[in-house]
């Protein structure tokens, strides 16, 4: 149940990060669509590929109507108007909520499939910026987790705690909701603060 749930909010804020990273770039429809699947559906798609499993998106109906759901619905509002776009914040905010749930499903996944720790972390990072990923290379532009500060880093870290807490047996309902909403507010922090990694000179 957990999982399906930090799946499902994962989904419908990435489709709308998808969204409004399109009308940023001023996407035709097509574009935008494409744009939402992908960040949407794409690291769920990776994850469940490595985990040796169906993908969820392939095999139900219900991941990809959200997207399409949540996609038209901005559409219909004209929210791809350059002046509609949501707020920087509000965008991050929402971005981040959908990073940590996709990181916390994909480290879930990996723990119900024995993984190690190191796998446990991949997936949660293939889910959280996989996505993302494919979405920048279709839009030609050098993917956000490569210079987005502590995108990455959060992920990363979210799978390897969650892989601590699940060898510990202390991976429960309150550890996840504390990891997602401790995960959210990093994010946020990282932001504001403007938190980056060190690049070479």
């Amino acid at each position: 149940m957990l999982l399906l749930i930090a799946e499902y909010l994962g989904i419908a804020a990435f489709a709308l990060s998808g969204f409004y990273i399109a009308a940023r770039h001023r996407l035709d429809l097509l574009g935008i669509y494409l744009s939402a699947f992908l960040t949407a559906l794409g690291g769920g798609i990776l994850r469940d590929l490595l985990a040796d499993r169906p993908p969820l998106s392939l095999t139900q109906s219900a991941p990809a109507l959200t997207v399409l759901a949540v996609t038209t619905f901005l559409v219909a509002r004209r929210m791809h108007r350059q002046e509609a776009i949501l707020s920087k914040g509000l965008f991050v905010f929402i971005d981040a909520l959908g990073m940590v749930s996709f990181a916390l499903s994909g480290a879930m996944v990996g723990a119900q499939a024995e993984f190690n720790a190191a796998g446990i972390t991949l997936l949660a990072f293939t889910t959280a910026v996989g996505g993302g990923i494919l979405r920048d290379v279709l839009i030609n532009q050098v993917p956000y987790v490569l210079h987005g500060g502590f995108y990455g880093i959060i992920a990363i870290g979210l799978g390897i705690v969650v892989a601590l807490l699940d060898g510990t047996g202390w991976l429960n309902t309150l550890t996840l909701l504390l990891l997602f909403i401790g995960g959210v507010v990093l994010r946020m922090i990282a932001w504001r603060r403007d938190w980056r990694l060190a690049k070479l000179d």
